[in-house]
């Protein structure tokens, strides 16, 4: 047996393991592969990959940890698509996830970061052994290490020192920079996507499945972000391609600062983003700097963040921290979790209400109320002070009328 196929109500899978049928889609506990399975290139009948074991699953893909035979052994990722099993019949479906895969491997061998792994192999992988058509599968190099998400959390429960989370942040600027110059958009920070070495020094980006053409309409399997809370509120549900702009990776970076300053992860609420411990711990931080970097970043209207890192840069150090006297930052207020009347396991900001305008919050229910200018005009909108003056003025000509003998 060469490729081994896995089939539940819940996906199609190239990759077999030992899990139980009922196994879910988060699920990141495998057991270790046969000695003797290999992917097999369904165009040569080459045998080079030796799979070892499953790395990771996520919500459209499986990563699994293999042995790169032409290259003494060294461990690389072979990364192949999760389907819903309900769509294998969808040719389009299918098709645009196998395009989404090709993307990531031309991404890989556009962009040149040393934070990226460097791509191995792009092909299509035998599956003679199950009725579905041969899988595409992205390999490329293993980063040694652990994810932040896991050093944050095992280490640094209540965040980082702010010297360290700046050090990450200038690095992945830095990355981003050369990311939007080539033309693309990362969309998703996750902590889970970066790799630091024991010293938390950044040493990997993975989640490059994530990344989108500047500007340009997505792929269909890259459209729906709505549980993402490192994506910026625009780039959610992008179809257009319009709002995939340098601004939604300034939200992205600004959600994981606020991860790693407090240990506590963002929500996905576009107003108010974080929970009242990181809202606490941000707001208690010395230099206020930091609370201030945060709230500019994590705006929910994109043209109130940086539209270019650049700009960003000069603010990542503890000297060159921004005050409230910083242009752009004097008005800069984080987002409040609640609003301090309201029982916050019943708060109404959690569950959030967007116009079709840009971003901005709407009531159904709420009564609109008139503001001290409204107030002072007449249904039909002409201020009142008008119409006085133009009594005033009426009332003036007659009398001059009457003194002339007119009337």
């Amino acid at each position: 047996m060469i490729v081994l196929n896995w089939t539940t109500g819940f996906t199609h899978v190239l990759f077999e393991t030992s899990l139980p049928a009922e196994r879910t889609h988060d699920l990141l506990q495998y057991k270790p592969m046969a000695d003797d399975n290999y992917l097999v290139d369904a165009q040569s009948g080459e045998q080079r990959f030796r799979l070892r074991r499953m790395l990771a699953t996520g919500r459209s893909y499986q990563i699994v940890l293999a042995e790169d035979t032409a290259s003494n052994g060294r461990l690389v990722c072979a990364k192949a698509d999760l389907y819903d099993a309900d769509r294998l019949d969808d040719r389009d479906y299918v098709a645009g996830r196998h395009e989404a895969l090709e993307s990531e491997w031309q991404f890989l061998q556009h962009l040149d970061s040393d934070l990226l792994p460097e791509p191995v192999a792009f092909f299509r992988a035998s599956n003679a052994e199950a009725d579905f058509e041969d899988e595409p599968v992205l390999v490329y190099e293993y980063i040694e290490g652990k994810t932040l998400f896991e050093w944050v959390e095992a280490e640094h429960d209540e965040g980082l020192a702010p010297e360290a989370a700046l050090g990450i942040l200038r690095d992945l600027v830095q990355f981003l920079i050369s990311v939007h110059a080539a033309g693309y958009i990362y969309r998703d920070l996750d902590p889970r996507h970066l790799i630091v070495d024991d010293e938390g020094t950044l040493c990997g980006v993975v989640g490059f499945g994530n990344v989108a053409e500047k500007g340009e309409r997505p792929n269909v399997a890259k459209m729906e972000y709505a549980d993402a809370p490192y994506v910026a509120p625009e780039a959610r549900a992008e179809r257009s391609g319009k709002m995939l702009r340098p601004a939604a990776d300034a939200y992205a970076l600004g959600a994981l600062m606020s991860f790693m300053l407090t240990g506590e992860e963002p929500r996905k609420v576009v107003e108010n983003p974080l929970n009242w411990e990181s809202y606490d711990r941000l707001s208690n931080l010395e230099p206020p700097g930091l609370a201030l970097l945060v709230a500019r970043l994590i705006q929910p209207l994109a043209k109130k963040r940086f539209g270019r890192l650049e700009r960003l840069q000069p603010f990542l150090t503890m000297e060159g921290l921004p005050t409230t006297k910083t242009k752009g930052f004097g008005m800069m207020l984080l987002p409040a979790p609640f609003s301090g009347v309201e029982d916050p396991e019943k708060n109404r900001a959690l569950k959030s209400k967007l116009s079709s305008g840009p971003l901005i919050s709407v009531e159904d229910e709420a009564p609109v109320s008139r503001s001290h200018g409204e107030a002072a005009m007449d249904d039909d909108g002409m201020p009142r002070s008008w119409l006085i003056g133009a009594v005033i003025m009426a009332l003036v000509t007659v009398a001059v009328l009457i003194s002339m003998g007119v009337i």
